[in-house]
């Protein structure tokens, strides 16, 4: 995976959280996560095909998922119901749909999936195969999120 790449999802997360949550967003030193769906108490990933393939996904406690929730929403919440898992995913739908739309400035024809919320460390066994993601660490007022892509070149289209 390129800096290009990875700066199309950086830029995208930015973008997105500085006009829908916050001013405030840094971005951290990336790691390689060793466990990015199971290190989380909440993750929304999406998945991407195309030029790149595999998925993108957003780690984060549930207190910080919590904050994000109400800020979207603009009411208080003390458990995530549907309504919040919505919100969730569609945050991150609307990061990855703008990281997407980066990557065709570029050159790089990507589509998304339908984001997929897991919560409790529980794994369907069709991600299982997920062990090692980039992970590049957001921080916000409401708490850190990990941008974790795991991501691959298409060889079909190179």
């Amino acid at each position: 995976m390129s800096f290009q790449h990875i700066d199309s999802f950086v830029q995208a997360v930015h973008t997105v959280i500085e006009s829908m949550l916050d001013p405030n967003v840094e971005t951290g030193k990336p790691f390689f996560n060793n466990d990015p769906l199971r290190k989380y108490e909440i993750v929304v990933l999406v998945g991407v095909l195309g030029d790149l393939q595999g998925q993108v996904i957003c780690g984060m406690s549930t207190e910080t998922a919590k904050k994000v929730i109400e800020r979207m929403l603009g009411m208080e919440i003390t458990e995530i119901d549907d309504f919040g898992k919505s919100a969730l995913c569609e945050l991150k739908n609307i990061i990855v749909g703008t990281a997407s739309t980066n990557l065709s400035e570029v050159g790089y024809k990507c589509n998304i999936t339908p984001p997929l919320l897991l919560m409790n460390k529980e794994v369907p066994e069709f991600l299982k195969h997920i062990n090692t993601a980039l992970a590049i660490p957001i921080s916000i007022p409401y708490g850190e999120i990990d941008l974790n892509l795991f991501l691959r070149k298409d060889e079909l289209t190179t």
